[in-house]
């Protein structure tokens, strides 16, 4: 609300249209509705227009009745008809609100968005993300899902009739992803049937029921919601399906609903797991090449005629129709987890092993292995820090064909692996206070992957070289010094050559025996946490 309000901020550059985009679900039109209601109740709005825009002819007859009504007239035209109520609103004095309510597709607007003027203004409630409703100075407002605390609050404010029931709120409203849609509905199944958030959420995790169990029957449905969670979404995958490249759309998202919603990289939709689901998934047949036959029988491989640039194309498809959440370099995708869990239920039954199947074998192979360094460093240099070049022997992306399909069959610099063997030089700071045995990771330094995905991490261990002196316990340091120059009846001065060289001096109480241990505050190891920049300890035994 403060971004639609921002429009009309006083001393703020008029915004004549802007675009409520976002996941089905998220409360697009509730936002819309309660601008449109306290726009009428302020009296800031002579005319208000809502508009249900699922296509192009409801949008002609809403634009056809208004103005037949404005005007007078019954035009049986209603190509006509909304031109002339279009043409009122350009020229008007009066003032206006236009609300196109769930867009489904840019082009039923073509010749049909309403006019930039003064006195009007538009808001567009939609899905879809696509660069066409962007023109013209429309201002996109993004809308996601509730904060931790508003979910929160939402739900408490839902049962507070029945505070008995709202004993665990915070695991719901985390279990649901914070989707306004999800906990309208499961607020309104908990009320209808007595349970707490703890038993519902039992019944959440419970995988042998369907989102559609968990939820109102649809005659039942809170706040005028017109689908259930499970089918809030199901349209949105046919459009985003019928998208070009055709029939991906809904494989691909078949995939990610195996893998984290937090985020996966996009090279995980490019390995040859994916695209050889995405075949599948299309009804593509798969094809050989004279060229794989001349393999090596290990690394024989069907190829796929779904490209890895027709994979990132259906991401982007699925990401206009706000399925998923794409970063904005395009390197990772997310997915809401409930958007995640009505895909796997809908997925085909002889399709779900395979679905999981190839989504784990896609995320291991866009993903290099890991590797691991062993490199020596003395007492002093763990002690007081090192700056090291380090030269390893790794394996990086093909130049030639990136390692991506189907160029890297015929690639013959990699003979079809998609990575070349190198060497090369890293210049490693190993920080004051390491120790032998820790392991310093460096991200992304270790083996490419080989379908042109995210590289594994480097780790460098250490390997602590013995001291011919100090011996180390942690952070502290224990040496052995010969006390035979003084008289331990009487006591006296012992002078030590510290770990970093400089020389200080012990006192040596009277009466002490060899073998007793003296404690040196200070001149042990410097400390690894930061927050405590001081060192350990020196033991120092007489003998």
């Amino acid at each position: 609300m403060a971004a639609l309000d921002a429009a009309t901020a006083p001393g703020s550059t008029a915004v004549v249209c802007q675009v409520l985009s976002g996941l089905g679900g998220v409360g697009k039109t509730q936002l819309a509705a309660h601008l449109a209601r306290r726009e009428l109740a302020d009296g800031a709005v002579d005319l208000l227009v809502w508009t249900t825009a699922t296509s192009r002819a409801n949008v002609l007859s809403s634009y056809a009745s208004v103005g037949n009504h404005l005007s007078g007239t019954d035009d049986k035209d209603p190509q006509r008809a909304a031109e002339r109520f279009l043409a009122w609103l350009a020229t008007t004095q009066r003032r206006w609100l236009v609300v196109l309510d769930d867009l489904t597709e840019p082009g039923d607007l073509t010749g049909l968005w309403p006019p930039s003027t003064p006195n009007g203004r538009t808001v567009v409630t939609t899905r879809r993300r696509d660069a066409a409703l962007l023109g013209s100075g429309r201002i996109p407002v993004e809308v996601g899902v509730f904060t931790p605390a508003e979910a929160e609050k939402y739900l408490r404010g839902k049962l507070a009739g029945r505070a008995d029931l709202a004993e665990d709120v915070a695991g719901l409203a985390a279990d649901l992803g914070y989707l306004p849609l999800a906990l309208a509905q499961a607020s309104a199944y908990l009320l209808d049937r007595g349970l707490t958030c703890g038993e519902y959420r039992k019944r959440f995790a419970d995988r042998r029921r369907q989102l559609a169990d968990l939820v109102p029957e649809p005659q039942a449905l809170p706040d005028g919601h017109r689908a259930t969670v499970a089918a809030t979404w199901s349209l949105s995958i046919e459009l985003a399906n019928a998208m070009t490249p055709a029939g991906l759309a809904r494989p691909l998202l078949e995939l990610a609903s195996h893998l984290d919603p937090n985020g996966v990289p996009t090279s995980v939709f490019t390995t040859l797991a994916a695209l050889r689901y995405l075949d599948e998934g299309r009804g593509s047949s798969p094809r050989r090449t004279a060229f794989l036959a001349t393999l090596r029988r290990s690394r024989r491989q069907t190829r796929p005629q779904v490209s890895a640039a027709d994979a990132r194309d259906a991401l982007h498809c699925l990401q206009r129709l706000s399925l998923v959440a794409l970063t904005d370099d395009a390197s990772e995708v997310r997915v809401h987890a409930l958007v995640q869990r009505a895909t796997r239920e809908q997925i085909p039954p002889d399709r779900r092993d395979a679905a999981q199947q190839s989504a784990t074998t896609a995320l291991r192979q866009s993903r290099g292995p890991d590797a691991v360094l062993r490199f020596d460093l003395t007492l002093e240099e763990t002690a007081f820090g090192r700056t090291a070049p380090i030269t390893i022997d790794t394996a990086v992306t093909c130049n030639t064909c990136g390692g991506e399909l189907p160029a890297l069959f015929d690639c013959r610099d990699c003979a079809g692996d998609g990575r070349l063997r190198t060497r090369r030089t890293l210049t490693i700071k190993f920080p004051a206070g390491v120790e032998g045995g820790m392991r310093i990771r460096l991200a992304q330094q270790g083996e490419a992957g080989r379908y042109g995905g995210t590289c594994g991490d480097l780790y460098i261990e250490i390997n602590e070289l013995p001291h011919e002196r100090f011996t180390r316990r942690g952070d502290d340091l224990h040496c052995t010094l010969d006390s035979s120059s003084i008289d331990l009846a009487a006591g006296g001065i012992l002078p030590v050559v510290g770990l970093d060289g400089a020389t200080f001096r012990i006192r040596v109480p009277p009466r002490v025996h060899p073998g007793t241990r003296i404690r040196v505050a200070g001149q042990g190891v410097p400390h690894l946490r930061q927050t405590d920049r001081g060192r350990g300890d020196l033991y120092v035994t007489l003998r």
